[in-house]
């Protein structure tokens, strides 16, 4: 089902780039065959997500119903409510460890290099009542500090920043569900 989602996504993206849009360009939009995409549009057809219409012998028009455009909806709802359960969870985790390591004495929590969490990182640091800064890669690593690799940074740079002693964040939240 979420594979269908994700195609109806292209589908209605490329719909809105080209409302003429012919099953050709949107079998090559949603990397599948022509004969995948004409399958596929067959059944949104049937469960109503999708209305054909003959602009002339041989050219079909394709738009989204209500039902279509409410399945994306609510595809979109449980993406975000998932979202905010994951960032919720990883809040929790982080004043977990930034907690421990308080209590080992560290007073700051420095990030190496950039995050997509980053804005979780310093509200986990803010609830703890933990300083929190944001370096360079190349920035010395203090062992008085909780040290975390950012998970944007090239390979050969977290792992040398992992040899240095900082924490993986993709290690961090791997594990958590």
């Amino acid at each position: 089902m979420d594979q269908d989602l994700a195609t109806l996504q292209v589908i209605s993206e490329t719909l809105k780039e080209d409302p003429q849009t012919s099953q050709r360009t949107l079998a090559k939009k949603a990397n599948m065959s022509l004969g995948m995409m004409n399958a596929i549009l067959g059944r949104f057809v049937e469960r109503g997500w999708i209305m054909l219409s003959n602009v002339n012998g041989r050219k079909l028009a394709y738009a989204l119903t209500a039902e279509g455009i409410t399945e994306l909806a609510n595809r979109g709802k449980k993406f975000a409510l998932r979202t905010f359960k994951l960032a919720n969870v990883y809040s929790e985790t982080f004043c977990k460890k930034f907690l421990e390591a308080k209590a080992d004495g560290k007073t700051k929590v420095v990030l190496y290099g950039d995050s997509y969490i980053k804005f979780i990182i310093k509200y986990a640091c803010s609830e703890v009542g933990m300083t929190f800064e944001h370096r360079e890669t190349t920035a010395k690593i203090l062992t008085d500090e909780v040290c975390l690799a950012g998970e944007l940074n090239d390979d050969d740079v977290q792992k040398l920043l992992i040899k240095a002693g900082c924490f993986s964040l993709v290690n961090m939240v791997q594990y958590i569900k």
